[in-house]
Formats: C-alpha cells, structure tokens, sequence
C-alpha cells in the first residue's frame, strides 16, 4: 500500500494518510462483531416475545426488533464504507460528492454523508 489513499470526489482529488486509513479500517472491523451480536441477542428477544400479548411483552418485542433494525442499518453502513475503501471512493459524501473531512471519518467512520447533507 502506499504513503496514501487517494479518494476521488467531483474531480478534486483528496488523500487520506495510509495510516489514517488503516486506523479508519480496524474501527469499522472492530464496531461490526459488536453491532452483529446486538442483532442476533435481540433478534434472540424477539423471537421468544412472539405470541405473548401482554403490553409489556409487546413493547419490549417492539423494542427489540428496532433495536436489531438499528444494528443491522449500522452493519450495513460498516460493510459499505468497507467496499469503498477497497474501491477507492472512501471518504465521499454520497449526496454532494464532496469530500467528508478527516476528522468527521475519525468520529464516525461509517459516516456517508458530510455534516453539511446530514443536517
């Protein structure tokens, strides 16, 4: 690999430190085993609430099941940021294609969008 990656957005070009990169990337692997053990533990919740009709029960299930949708949203966005790594687009706001600053990667390293399209 070389001293840097190179992330291509609206024709200005934009590097990003190998070494930021590979932090970057261990903090996405490192977040994807926790977020999949969310998921099966309240998938796990859900499934034994299923048919019980008291309102606690109900909510918690409910709970429960939004509690897996979120964490599945979040192994999508980890495994999405991982394939643009690999294809080299990286760091690109996917709405104005402009690039994310460094330091919003470096807080949220999933993040798709840059503060200015999240807001």
């Amino acid at each position: 690999m070389s001293a840097t990656s190179t992330i291509t957005s609206r024709g200005a070009m934009r590097e990003i430190d190998a070494e930021v990169l590979a932090r970057l990337r261990a903090a996405l692997i490192a977040d994807r085993a926790p977020q999949a053990a969310l998921v099966r533990a309240n998938e796990a919740t859900a499934q034994a609430l299923t048919g019980q009709r008291d309102v606690d029960s109900i909510l918690e299930r409910e709970i429960a099941e939004a509690s897996a949708a979120r964490a599945r949203d979040a192994i999508d966005d980890i495994d999405a940021a991982l394939t643009k790594m690999t294809g080299g687009t990286y760091g690109a706001c996917e709405s104005c294609r402009l690039p994310i600053p460094v330091e919003r990667l470096e807080a949220i390293p999933h993040a798709r969008t840059c503060v200015a399209c999240a807001t």
